[in-house]
């Protein structure tokens, strides 16, 4: 899937649910990824790897929550 399928999801498709951190308010964007922590753009939040934590802040996945 490419950036402009995940930005424009065809009839049927799911465009990926962005996750905000609630300590410091970063957004997790699956069509941007992590690149600066080695996650490919496309990378749904459910996917990334159990060891990710917020870029900004430092926070563990459980800290995030779907917007």
């Amino acid at each position: 899937m490419n950036q402009d399928e995940l930005l424009y999801p065809k009839k049927g498709m799911f465009a990926m649910k962005k996750y905000r951190c609630l300590v410091c308010s970063y957004v997790y964007d699956p069509a941007a990824g992590d690149p600066d922590n080695s996650i490919d753009p496309g990378t749904a939040f459910e996917d990334l790897p159990d060891i990710w934590v917020c870029p900004e802040c430092g926070a563990d996945k459980d800290e995030f929550e779907a917007v």
